[in-house]
């Protein structure tokens, strides 16, 4: 359907119409008069060719644009159907992503889970063998320590009974000593050719004055090698008397020959036989004893 009017604009004259399609697509046109062919046929006829050919470039249009429509609803829908199906393919990876890491994890879970309780069996299993190896040293240490507490009530037993018997074996060894003197300064050698306790007896008897000749069970010169070096002090004589009353005597005369000159320079001295306990007893006595002396003060030893 067409419609046509003819405008007066600014002193030109235009055609103007407006057409509907089949489509029912409006299209307007406006045409100046002076670009229409002009022949010797009327205007009408004119108008009525242009509008035929107007009509049919329109439809041609119009099927253009009809099938660019329908191929832009094609392609649209097939981009549409592209874009569901990349949805369900992308939708199932992930499920099927999914589905294996859930499965992977739940498989190492598994596996961390069963790894756990190994771990604490085995602790547990550890703990009570650390338990029982606790409770065994426990019970041996208590045995042990009942069984030292037992070895040291008889180790202190013990050494009472060694103190005891030591001093015992002190007290006869001194009690076998009390007929024993020690002479030093004897030369090496003087009693040769002489029975050592006929010389010893002869010898104390000239130095000390004795009346009589005292009675000698033994003598004989300390252990060890002779020394018959030059300036090597000689051995002591250790001397038994047979009774005790000429040993003290011998004593009492060497402790009177020492306060006098000639006994001082002389060459031999008689001691007490003594055995190395009493002798470190009596020198750890010795400062006390000259600071006795020194105050003029009488003293005497206590023996228990």
């Amino acid at each position: 359907m067409t419609d046509c009017v003819l405008k007066h604009l600014g002193g030109s004259r235009t055609l103007e119409g407006a057409i509907s399609n089949t489509d029912h697509l409006p299209f307007t046109y406006s045409v100046p008069l002076a670009c229409l062919p002009v022949r010797k046929q009327g205007l009408p006829d004119v108008l009525g060719r242009w509008a035929q050919d107007m009509m049919s470039e329109i439809k041609k249009t119009n099927a253009g644009i009809t099938k660019y429509r329908d191929e832009t609803k094609t392609e649209i829908m097939r981009c549409k159907e592209e874009i569901d199906k990349g949805r369900t393919e992308a939708k199932a990876e992930m499920e099927k992503w999914a589905k294996t890491v859930e499965d992977n994890t739940k498989a190492q879970f598994e596996l961390l889970c069963e790894e756990a309780r190994l771990i604490k069996e085995s602790n547990i299993s550890l703990a009570n063998e650390m338990e029982a190896r606790k409770k065994e040293v426990d019970d041996t240490l208590n045995g042990q320590s009942d069984s030292i507490t037992s070895m040291e009530m008889k180790l202190k037993e013990m050494e009472k009974e060694i103190l005891k018997l030591r001093r015992r074996s002190e007290d006869l060894e001194v009690r076998s000593r009390q007929n024993n003197i020690r002479i030093v300064g004897v030369r090496e050698g003087a009693e040769i050719g002489k029975k050592p306790s006929e010389f010893i007896a002869g010898l104390l008897k000239e130095k000390l004055g004795l009346s009589v000749t005292p009675t000698l069970d033994r003598a004989h010169r300390t252990l060890g090698a002779r020394r018959d070096g030059a300036g090597a002090p000689p051995r002591a004589f250790v001397v038994r008397c047979h009774y005790y009353m000429e040993k003290e005597e011998i004593l009492k005369k060497a402790r009177e020959m020492e306060r006098t000159p000639e006994g001082r320079n002389g060459r031999i001295h008689i001691f007490p036989d003594y055995t190395q306990e009493v002798n470190d007893r009596r020198t750890a006595f010795k400062e006390a004893r000259n600071l006795l002396r020194y105050c003029w003060l009488d003293f005497t030893m206590l023996t228990k």
